[in-house]
């Protein structure tokens, strides 16, 4: 689809070299997501039962690493939707080469001619005639009026219909209007610029992983509760008889400290989601403003439409018959039309052959661009390993 080029320019990354760079961002992620997964705010210490020399079970997270948990989850956040960017514009090229590579001829003049009408060598005689309007040359059929029907009936010999009429008097035939289609999630998206597009992505994902990370069963709010569990009752007793231990917990930080964190992250997190939801409410306002307006669209020209097929139907009450051409002039006029429609067809499946080859190697050389809210983590990531 065309909103897929959003991805793309004239320079920029290969898929290759996309993917190479949001694998690396991948990993480059991972010792800090271990980090935050091994936050803990309290220390403890174990001794046996016979009062032995205390030793470290584990050390809690210092006031230093927990006033950089809020940068790190952010530092991770930016990470992921590099990642988003760069995958999704993968996944766009090969949509984008696959709609060119499965292209019918139909497409090809739909959305590349502009709509050109297509070669239909196929249609036999009495089709030419019926599309056209024509009725074959009679000159014992009469045509009268069925008042019940509404609709013209002649003898056996042959008929009429409004198509026919239309084409005898040279009336444009009025063409049944259709509802439009309304406008998509994706075509909303298309008509955003780069940074409206790139910072839905952005909030998604920094939302998503401060969520995690906060949320019921994630892992601070686990380790609060754990913090809170210790400061009631810092020592606990495991095992039986001589090998019985006793654990001593030494909380590294304050429930304060820890508390406000949590406020602190659970705020950023209320802001970025409320920041999200109303870019989502205004992608589903316009949504269903182009859908209503679509619909009272289609209402007035249904309208117009039933009122003039109508007209031209009063018309054909009155119509008598009369005789068209003879029949070698119209079978010559479609001889000469299908060796024209037979020509087209075959210069038209050249033509789009050439384009499939010309449109992919255009695709396949566009480049992969980088939102400018996203270059400096690309910078970083590209850095590593020089």
């Amino acid at each position: 689809m065309k909103s897929d080029f959003i991805y793309f320019g004239d320079s920029g990354l290969t898929s290759t070299s996309a993917n190479h760079i949001a694998n690396m961002a991948k990993e480059s992620v991972k010792e800090v997501v271990t980090e935050l997964g091994c936050v803990s705010f309290y220390g403890s210490t174990v001794t046996t039962i016979e009062g032995s020399t205390p030793q470290t079970a584990k050390v809690g997270s210092t006031h230093e690493q927990l006033n950089k948990v809020q940068d790190m989850l952010e530092a991770v956040g930016n990470t992921h939707a590099l990642i988003a960017w760069l995958r999704e514009a993968i996944k766009a090229r090969e949509r984008l080469l696959s709609e060119v590579r499965n292209m019918t001829l139909e497409g090809y003049t739909l959305n590349v001619l502009g709509g050109a009408d297509l070669p239909r060598p196929e249609v036999s005689f009495d089709e030419f005639c019926e599309e056209r309007g024509y009725d074959k040359p009679d000159t014992t059929g009469e045509f009268r009026m069925d008042i019940s029907s509404n609709i013209f009936l002649r003898t056996p010999m042959g008929g009429t219909s409004f198509s026919r009429f239309c084409a005898k008097f040279g009336i444009e035939i009025p063409k049944e209007p259709s509802i439009q289609p309304s406008m998509t999630e994706a075509d909303y998206q298309a008509s955003l610029s780069v940074k409206e597009r790139n910072r839905i992505l952005m909030l998604e994902a920094q939302a998503s992983t401060i969520g995690k990370y906060i949320h019921e069963d994630g892992h601070l709010a686990n380790q609060r509760e754990k913090l809170r569990l210790v400061v009631i009752n810092p020592i606990a007793i495991e095992g039986e008889g001589r090998d019985k231990l006793i654990y001593h917990f030494d909380p590294s930080v304050t429930q304060s400290e820890v508390d406000g964190l949590f406020f602190r992250l659970a705020a950023r997190h209320r802001e970025l989601q409320a920041e999200l939801n109303g870019v989502l409410a205004e992608q589903a306002r316009a949504i269903e403003a182009d859908k209503q307006a679509k619909a009272a669209q289609y209402q007035r020209e249904y309208a117009e439409y039933a009122a003039e097929r109508n007209k031209i139907m009063d018309r054909m009450t009155a119509y008598l018959n009369e005789q068209r051409k003879r029949l070698s002039e119209l079978q010559s006029e479609f001889e000469n039309w299908k060796n024209e429609q037979q020509n087209r067809h075959k210069q038209l499946c050249a033509d789009l052959e050439a384009y499939k080859l010309s449109e992919a190697k255009r695709i396949a050389d566009l480049g992969i661009i980088i939102p400018n809210e996203l270059r400096p983590i690309y910078e970083k990531i590209q850095g590593l390993g020089k």
